[in-house]
């Protein structure tokens, strides 16, 4: 008897000492990985590119699915710049199947080789409890017998009529919407008013600055984190932060951008992005300009 209080007291200090950064361990479910964090769920599917699928706050998908646009739904990872692959991916890194394995709290994703390219990307996705956060690792490898020269691009699609807003860099903002944006106190803003969008797909270029952008819809903020690059450093005809609207008004991809570099045969490159989604306290407003959105999204990425 003594023995075995004993041993429930000692399983009782092991569980009070636990680390705050639990192992969330990714689940499989039919085709797709899920990784639920507090209130959050993130879905992935191997089967279609390693695609994120859905990110989901109380049973809410933030991010738009197949049902707005066959091809582009969900979050995804490109090469850039785009001039390179003409805005034909290879099936091979875009939609179709990759090897998934579970390494630890990790899901692991692996590309087959790209004909076209010669790349393989790897995507590493796994939840972390002690921030309430997502984190992706993206790796692209070279296994051509050239040298490469590239920048890592992810792509997320979401609902259309949010605001979004991050920290302005060097330089001017260039392309098709970018008269509808509006800066204030060294903030970026960009608030989708449905009649301003022109009549075909459009996007603007920027460079960033402290390696964030957010998004709002309706009182869900998001919030993407990732390392911060020179202007110099965005690849040609790119830039650090890109936001697109499709000429259907039907969704907005928010986009950011590494550094371009040279990748030698067999060589790779690593970049991290880090995810948050939160529903905002009732008594910040969302609206352009508004400091409280801007403090709010500060904090969650420090």
């Amino acid at each position: 008897m003594v023995d075995r209080v004993l041993g429930y007291l000692i399983v009782l200090a092991a569980l009070s000492c636990k680390p705050k950064n639990d192992l969330i361990l990714p689940v499989e479910s039919g085709d797709v990985y899920l990784i639920r964090v507090e209130n959050q769920e993130i879905e992935i599917n191997p089967q279609i590119g390693g695609r994120i699928t859905s990110l989901k706050l109380d049973g809410e998908n933030f991010l738009t699915g197949e049902e707005v646009n066959a091809n582009y739904w969900g979050s995804t990872f490109w090469p850039s710049p785009q001039q390179a692959w003409n805005g034909r991916l290879s099936p091979e890194l875009d939609n179709l199947p990759y090897e998934a394995t579970v390494e630890g709290n990790i899901l692991k994703l692996i590309s087959s080789v790209d004909p076209a390219s010669g790349y393989v990307f790897t995507k590493e996705i796994s939840g972390h409890a002690e921030n309430a956060s997502f984190r992706i690792k993206y790796s692209i490898t070279n296994r051509s017998g050239e040298v490469q020269q590239v920048a890592p691009w992810e792509v997320t699609r979401v609902h259309p009529h949010g605001l979004a807003f991050f920290p302005k860099g060097t330089g001017d903002r260039w392309g098709g919407m970018a008269d509808l944006a509006t800066d204030i106190a060294g903030i970026t803003w960009f608030a989708y008013e449905e009649e301003k969008i022109p009549v075909r797909n459009t996007k603007f270029f920027s460079d960033g600055s402290e390696g964030w952008i957010a998004q709002v819809n309706n009182d869900v903020i998001f919030v993407k984190a990732f390392p911060d690059i020179p202007v110099e450093h965005a690849a040609p005809s790119e830039s650090e932060v890109e936001i697109y609207a499709n000429a259907e008004k039907t969704y907005v991809e928010i986009e950011q951008q590494g550094a371009y570099q040279a990748l030698q045969p067999g060589e790779s490159l690593s970049w991290e992005v880090r995810w948050f989604l939160r529903r905002l306290p009732d008594e910040i407003k969302v609206e352009i300009g508004n400091g409280s959105l801007v403090a709010y999204s500060r904090n969650l990425v420090k």
